[in-house]
């Protein structure tokens, strides 16, 4: 089996690192997979990598793209807690099977965004091993700062 190589995650969207050890339930759980909670400043959600859209919830708060045989990448807006709509997210990806890095996935509706209580308002993106060889690899996450959607890499090793 080749060695597993980390990828290059992209910011999916212009916005804040809030933290890479959040205190939100999702990332900071790290139960679906390693990361950071990032603040929304930008209207466009990209595919921050290429890969299979495994998973993308009715509502659109939710999307799962599995990157190669050792990991996938889940970006979560809030708590995932919307099931059928989202107010503030127009899904444009819907039948996409797979997605390049760059490709707009949903625009996001800011002003009905902020209306939303606080801990519906951040986009997790986390980054899942598959196999045991990738579960060993040390992941740097960007610490602080701001981000732009298709330009900051989030996961640079540090100077």
């Amino acid at each position: 089996m080749p060695q597993p190589q980390l990828p290059s995650i992209y910011a999916p969207i212009t916005g804040r690192v809030q933290s890479a050890r959040s205190a939100s339930a999702i990332p900071g759980s790290e139960l679906l997979g390693r990361g950071l909670q990032l603040s929304i400043t930008g209207s466009t959600l990209y595919a921050p990598v290429s890969g299979e859209l495994l998973h993308l919830s009715q509502s659109g708060d939710y999307i799962a793209i599995k990157v190669n045989e050792h990991f996938s990448l889940q970006l979560i807006l809030g708590n995932g807690e919307h099931y059928l709509t989202h107010d503030a997210l127009k899904v444009l990806c819907r039948h996409a099977k797979q997605v390049e890095q760059g490709t707009p996935l949903m625009f996001v509706n800011l002003p009905r965004l902020r209306s939303l209580p606080q801990s519906q308002q951040g986009l997790s993106v986390l980054l899942s091993a598959l196999t045991e060889q990738a579960c060993e690899l040390p992941i740097h996450w960007q610490q602080t700062g701001r981000v732009v959607a298709n330009e900051t890499c989030l996961n640079e090793e540090p100077e």
